[in-house]
């Protein structure tokens, strides 16, 4: 029984190799081009000219983007940050929307869903 067994293991040894690697190439080809959603928590930050204001808002925002699985290796989750021009806001409450231009995405990956869904920005001036 046990040399049969080892018999039917090793007939056919290059072929049985040659399938394992031609499987494994087609499961990592079609992998990197599968599309995947990944989330991400992302800090706010604030330039322009913002000395004379004083801002309250969230910290970090839940932002979900889209993307090949490649590309989304390929961010630096780090570095990721919303960024937000403190010049066009106003003077007390402010609703912002993001998309892709505020996240410096590559065109490549695109935004899907933030949370919370309602971002607001308060602005006071500051009295000096």
């Amino acid at each position: 029984m046990k040399l049969n067994l080892r018999t039917n293991l090793l007939a056919n040894t290059p072929l049985k190799i040659m399938s394992c690697i031609l499987g494994y190439s087609f499961w990592c080809i079609l992998s990197c081009s599968h599309s995947s959603t990944v989330w991400i928590d992302a800090p706010l930050c604030f330039f322009g000219d913002n000395s004379q204001k004083k801002i309250s808002a969230p910290e970090k925002i839940s932002v979900a983007l889209s993307a090949k699985r490649t590309d989304l290796h390929a961010i630096d989750r780090n570095a990721l940050a919303i960024h937000v021009d403190t010049s066009t806001l106003h003077e007390g409450p402010n609703n912002i929307t993001l998309d892709n231009k505020s996240l410096f995405l590559p065109d490549s990956i695109k935004l899907v869903h933030y949370s919370p869904a309602n971002i607001v920005i308060d602005v006071k001036e500051n009295k000096v």
